[in-house]
């Protein structure tokens, strides 16, 4: 009778064990499967990885509006100093530099965020930099003032 009543505590154990292991995966997955907007840092993450590989289409798809009006404006009086030769686009404005001696990220934190509109800093060995961002429409874009400055 001994046997059987250390069995049963023994199979006891073991299914409440089971259940608790599988109420724990339940809840890591669920968690895991939430579906969150990206926050500003992600913006700013991908805005590096594009900038870095060269991706001209990449960075300017994360631009914000104000950083692609000025780019216009900029590609209009280009265009207008040439003449008609040479047309010049928005994208066309964009310098990327050689990052190849730029040191990756250390650290990218979203330093303030309110109505629509965040600063992040980025920290690396070469020093520290803050981005403006902004969101439109759920999305968030960089404002590069250098771009298409007077």
């Amino acid at each position: 009778m001994a046997l059987a009543l250390g069995t049963r505590r023994s199979t006891a154990a073991a299914v409440a064990s089971a259940l608790a292991a599988m109420a724990l995966a339940g809840a890591v997955a669920g968690r895991s499967c939430r579906v969150t907007t990206p926050g500003p840092e992600v913006a700013v993450r991908d805005m590096l990885q594009a900038a870095k590989s060269g991706d001209r289409d990449a960075v300017f798809a994360l631009l914000a509006p104000r950083t692609r009006a000025r780019l216009a404006a900029e590609a209009r009086r280009a265009t207008e100093l040439v003449g008609t030769t040479v047309r010049y686009t928005d994208k066309d404005m964009i310098s990327i530099g050689a990052s190849d001696d730029v040191a990756p990220p250390t650290d990218i934190t979203v330093l303030d965020e309110r109505g629509g509109h965040a600063t992040v800093e980025v920290v690396s060995p070469n020093g520290r930099a803050k981005f403006e961002l902004e969101q439109v429409d759920g999305t968030w874009y960089v404002d590069v003032p250098a771009y298409g400055a007077p």
